[in-house]
């Protein structure tokens, strides 16, 4: 077994919606996508309970971090 079996960075985009789905959890995925009109991203979490919007990508992923409690606001 090769040491990117749990890393969830290596599965298929399907595949880690579908364990997102299957484990129930909260804040197990995030979202930071282009909006429609490009003018901002779209920022939002598998909890069903955040969603933002951010003028860059690096800006999405620090709220996200952020809202994960992985760095401090």
């Amino acid at each position: 077994m090769s040491d990117h079996d749990d890393n969830s960075l290596h599965e298929k985009p399907l595949e880690f919606l579908q364990s997102i789905g299957n484990t129930g959890g909260w804040c197990d995925g995030q979202a930071i996508i282009p909006s429609a009109d490009g003018t901002h991203y779209d920022c939002w979490c598998s909890c069903g309970e955040w969603s933002v919007q951010a003028p860059t990508t690096e800006e999405g992923l620090h709220a996200a971090r952020i809202h994960t409690g992985s760095v401090s606001a």
